[in-house]
Order: C-alpha cells, then sequence, then structure tokens
C-alpha cells in the first residue's frame, strides 16, 4: 500500500494498470481507476485513507452485484433495451451539449426581454404582494427616530444620505432599497406587520406605518405596492424572463440542429421509411 500511495502523490510516475488493488472473481480494481480520481491537493495520509476507502466501496458493489445476479430475476432483452436507451441518451445529450456551447449566445437585448415580457404577459401574474419600499427596526426609545421618520419619505439625495447614515449608526436593522420590487411577505418576516389579517387593505390605505414590539419600532414607508393577481412589474421578473428566453433559444438551436441533420440524411438517403 506504501507503493501505491507513492505512486499517488507522484505526478511523473505513469500509471501500471497491472498493480492490482483488489479482485473479485473475473473482476479486478487496477491502481490506475484509483489514481485518476484521487483529489489532486490531498496529503498522504488521505490519500492512503482514499484509496481505502474507494477499494473497500469497490468490493462491496462487487459482492452486492453478485447477489444481485444469483438472486434477482433478469430479463436480459429488458436490461440491454435500457443499457442501449441510457446511451444513446448519454451521448445525444453530450452532443447537444458540445453544439451548444459553440453555436449559442447568451447575449439578451432590452427590447428583447419587454417583447418577450409583453407577448406573454398572462405568465407573469404576480403570486404575491410586492412593494418598493423603505423598512427599518429601531430601539423604540431612540432620540433620531422622529429624525428618521422625516426623512424616509424625502427623495433628495442629503436627506437620502443622511438617513443612510442614521440607520448605520441607530438603526437595528433596515431596507432602503425603494427603488426595487421586493416580496413584501418577506421583507416584514418576523416584525409585527407579518401578522396583519388584510395585508392588500393595509397596502391601499397605509403610506407610513409604525408598529411597536418588545421595546422596538417597525416603521414602513411604501413607495409603490401591487397586490397579488395583477401583473407583475417588468423589473420583478427580469431574471425570470432572461432564464425562460435562454431556454427557449437552446431548444430552437436544438430543433433547427435535428430539422438540418433529418434534411441531411434525406436527401443521402441514410434511411428508409415503409
Amino acid at each position: 500500500m506504501v507503493l501505491f500511495l507513492q505512486i499517488a502523490c507522484s505526478q511523473k510516475q505513469p500509471k501500471d494498470n497491472s498493480k492490482k488493488i483488489a479482485q473479485m472473481g473475473d473482476n479486478t480494481l487496477y491502481f490506475s481507476e484509483i489514481a485518476a480520481v484521487i483529489p489532486s491537493k490531498i496529503g498522504s495520509e488521505d490519500s492512503l485513507s482514499f484509496i481505502e476507502n474507494y477499494r473497500e466501496n469497490w468490493i462491496r458493489k462487487q459482492i452486492l452485484y453478485k447477489k444481485a445476479l444469483k438472486d434477482t430475476k433478469i430479463d436480459e432483452k429488458e436490461i440491454q433495451k435500457r443499457l442501449d436507451e441510457y446511451k444513446y441518451a448519454l451521448i445525444t445529450h453530450e452532443f447537444e451539449k458540445q453544439y451548444i456551447s459553440k453555436n449559442f449566445s447568451d447575449k439578451i437585448s432590452e427590447q428583447e426581454i419587454k417583447t418577450f415580457y409583453e407577448n406573454n404577459i398572462k405568465e407573469f401574474e404576480l403570486k404575491q404582494n410586492i412593494v418598493k419600499a423603505i423598512f427599518i427596526k429601531i430601539d423604540g426609545n431612540s432620540k433620531t427616530k422622529s429624525n428618521i421618520i422625516r426623512l424616509m419619505g424625502s427623495e433628495q439625495k442629503k436627506d437620502r444620505d443622511e438617513l443612510l447614515q442614521l440607520c448605520a449608526e441607530k438603526a437595528i436593522s433596515y431596507y432602503l432599497q425603494d427603488t426595487t420590487w421586493v416580496d413584501f411577505d418577506e421583507l416584514t418576516k418576523q416584525t409585527p406587520l407579518e401578522s396583519i389579517p388584510n395585508k392588500i387593505s393595509f397596502l391601499k390605505n397605509n403610506k407610513f406605518s409604525e408598529s411597536n414590539e418588545a421595546g422596538f419600532s417597525y416603521l414602513i414607508y411604501i413607495k409603490e405596492y401591487k397586490i397579488s393577481e395583477q401583473n407583475s412589474p417588468l423589473e420583478f421578473v427580469k431574471e425570470r424572463i432572461k432564464a425562460m428566453i435562454l431556454n427557449q433559444r437552446k431548444a430552437l438551436l436544438i430543433k433547427k440542429l435535428e430539422d438540418e441533420l433529418y434534411k441531411e440524411a434525406k436527401k443521402n438517403k441514410e434511411f428508409q421509411i415503409f
């Protein structure tokens, strides 16, 4: 085993299929099989442990396979059919993957995203309430609370900068990205707002709200909102649209490949139809 370990740790040493690690019946495990999968950055003791574990697992699999052959009723034709189908699927998948990597473009224009959104608007119905909002958790007795509340509704840069500084210094937690759509339930999780009985009514009737619990104040300023079953704003589903466009593009590319190969095979009379 020491010899095997030295070979595993030496990149200059060629693989030698004659060095057996284990054998069961007609099946033999060679060191070269293990050397091919030993992690490159691994210490001597870990290499030895890796080899021993690999050998042990190989033996266990051989024992299980032998028992299965002996005690299981096997339809050889069905097994061969499954193997052929798996081989076909594996080779075809690898070919398609390589073809896509050479011929696929993942560049998507803003106009393409907008057109896809408009043409598939029914696919983007909201399943949740979303908001553009500021949310701040602060000590209920904080002397800066009134100032923070005043600044929350301001769009002026100096006020935004001041709010950010106050939150960094005084807030327990805060969310100030009110130009980005966010799930209202996610934003208010583990706060008093989480238990609001009618959230749609709350959103429609509250621009600003303060909730107090356990000595903390939870402040929310809602700049915009959209309720469930309305159409999602484009910004909210933009990444989802990109993924859909790319998947569609891949499918079309494979379909085009199949059509071209079919036409070529037909032209060359590579198949017959009876």
